[in-house]
């Protein structure tokens, strides 16, 4: 498991091993990549094919998978950013972000095939661009500041969504309920600490929300 941590600090993204290297089984439900890995995204567990590797996120498959691919002479190449005037820095290493497609990000989801995202690929780090711009819809996240800025999304969501609260409103009684300003109150922008506090303050004052 160790080996496979270190390795993760130079993956490369699902898309970079090529459309033709995955092939998608039981309807999608699980992933087949490089004929090497199952990957389930449902729940993010990855098994290897000949059941001697396991593990759980996209973080660890993708070192796994690269290690096999440079140990076979065949190494994961990175595909070529997209050119933007903007300048994105990774607030992890502060290396220049890139810009890709979400097919590259994201290549199950054909809903964001189209989407652009800015990226770290050595830091397993990227976010989505408002509409068809360029702008970052906040930092760079790794994975688990993903799943937790998910998770804050739809806890908190559905308090505006639902009408419990208009929208500003809303942002208006988060903000003082995390005891942060109206500026910062923006998910995309939070680290792991509020994120995790925002379904717990709006459990607190709405119970379980979006459940129907």
């Amino acid at each position: 498991m160790s080996a496979l941590k270190q390795a993760a600090a130079g993956q490369m993204p699902l898309g970079a091993f090529g459309t033709g290297n995955i092939v998608k089984l039981d309807g999608g439900k699980r992933l087949r990549l490089d004929d090497k890995v199952d990957f389930f995204p449902l729940t993010q567990r990855w098994e290897s094919v000949d059941g001697a590797h396991n593990g759980s996120g996209v973080s660890q498959m993708l070192a796994f998978l690269k290690a096999e691919r440079e140990r076979a002479g065949s190494p994961v190449h990175p595909p070529a950013p997209l050119k933007s005037d903007w300048i994105v820095v990774c607030k992890y290493c502060k290396r220049r972000a890139e810009l890709h497609l979400g097919a590259e990000v994201y290549p199950a989801r054909h809903d964001l095939a189209d989407r652009t995202f800015w990226v770290c690929w050595p830091c397993n780090a990227w976010v989505g661009c408002h509409g068809d711009s360029h702008k970052p819809l906040g930092e760079l996240a790794d994975e688990p500041l993903r799943n937790a800025r998910m998770a804050a999304h739809a806890a908190f969501d559905p308090v505006w969504k639902d009408g419990l609260l208009g929208r500003e409103a809303a942002y208006e009684w988060l903000a003082q309920a995390l005891a942060i300003s109206r500026h910062r109150c923006h998910i995309g922008m939070m680290e792991l600490d509020d994120c995790l506090r925002v379904s717990s303050v709006v459990y607190e004052r709405f119970g379980v929300l979006g459940q129907s």
